[in-house]
Parts: structure tokens; sequence; C-alpha cells
């Protein structure tokens, strides 16, 4: 069987190597960081995860009409993420903005501060996740709202085979915010955004 994953803002494909050998030890795992355009690499596995931002990839992908596997497991997701956006995002579009105008400064401390306010461990490696430009992006994409055809592909559900989850004590999330914008999306009492907690049995 092989899993594609598409990981979190600012976390590295190491990390996500890690989570995903430990879930599903027995499969074979093709891993990408959340940038436009990776949930297209993932159309030939036998199952999808997304994470956050990887999540909202593979529902913008969904709503274009890429053809996913029929299995997907989404967690922490939305279809936009800041608050001004309406659609159960905490943060506001100015922290956005602010943390990529940090990141040009000093990179390894606005990470260090966003995964702080995910309630995420420390990053285990002080060099970047991933390329820097990539982080750049996935921040201006954080800051936008969503299009009209991803809010219709929320709003009508969840298609076959796909499941959603987010967690109760999200701190980046709003969960009846995220349900209503995503139909189907379900929440996890005692969670919040990592997503090591929902992979743990």
């Amino acid at each position: 069987m092989k899993i594609g994953w598409l990981g979190g803002w600012g976390v590295s494909l190491a990390e996500m190597r890690d989570l995903a050998v430990a879930h599903a030890p027995d499969a074979e795992h093709d891993i990408y960081p959340p940038v436009v355009g990776a949930a297209e690499n993932l159309v030939g596995c036998d199952a999808v995860v997304g994470w956050s931002l990887g999540a909202h990839l593979l529902l913008e992908a969904g709503a274009r009409g890429v053809k996913l596997p029929p299995k997907a497991l989404l967690f922490a997701p939305f279809t936009s993420f800041c608050a001004e956006h309406g659609s159960g995002g905490r943060a506001s579009e100015t922290q956005v903005k602010w943390l990529r105008r940090w990141l040009d400064t000093d990179p390894a401390a606005a990470l260090a501060d966003f995964r702080r306010r995910a309630g995420l461990a420390p990053a285990p490696s002080a060099d970047l996740p991933y390329e820097i430009e990539y982080l750049r992006a996935g921040l201006d994409l954080l800051a936008q709202p969503a299009g009209i055809s991803l809010v219709t592909f929320g709003r009508q559900g969840l298609p076959a085979g796909w499941e959603a989850y987010v967690g109760e004590q999200d701190t980046l999330l709003n969960p009846a915010g995220v349900g209503e914008a995503i139909v189907g999306c379900q929440t996890v009492e005692g969670l919040g955004h990592d997503l090591r907690t929902f992979l743990t049995p």
C-alpha cells in the first residue's frame, strides 16, 4: 500500500516520515511539503493524509477536480486560515503577514514561534524544514481567503472515502467554524493541532 502525505507548514519531511512510518510501518510512503501542486504528486497513491496546510491543499485539489485516491484523511483542515475570512481560523491576517516578514529576517525564530503557538514540540533540527521560498509561499497562501470553488467544495460535504478531524483544543483553528466550512469534519475532544496526537492510538 502506498500512502501520500502532505504535511503542515514549517514541518520537515524527516519529521513527517517518522510519523508516517510509526503510523503505518508496512506501507510505502510518499511525503511532500505543503506547496501548491504537491497534491497532484499523490494521484497514484492508495490513500492520502493531509495535515493543516497539507489538508487545505488536498481540499483545494479536490475542488479543482484532481483525481485523488479514494481514501483521504484530513487532520486540522481548513478552507481559509485567517480569522477575518470567517471559516474557523483563529489567527489574524496581520499575524500571518507579520510572520512572513519575520521569516525573512530570522527564519529560525519565526518557525520556533509558530510551532509554539501551534502547540508543537520544538523542531528536532536547527536547519530549515524545507526551502525558504516554499515557506514564504505557504504563508502567502495562508493569508489568502478561499476561492469560491473551495468554499463550495467544503460546504457540499466530504467526498465518499474522505474523513476529516479537528482538535477541540486547536489553538489555530476554531472547531465549530471548521465544521461549518467543511461539512462532515469531526471534532476530537482533548486534541490540539499536533498531528502526532491524532495518529497515536
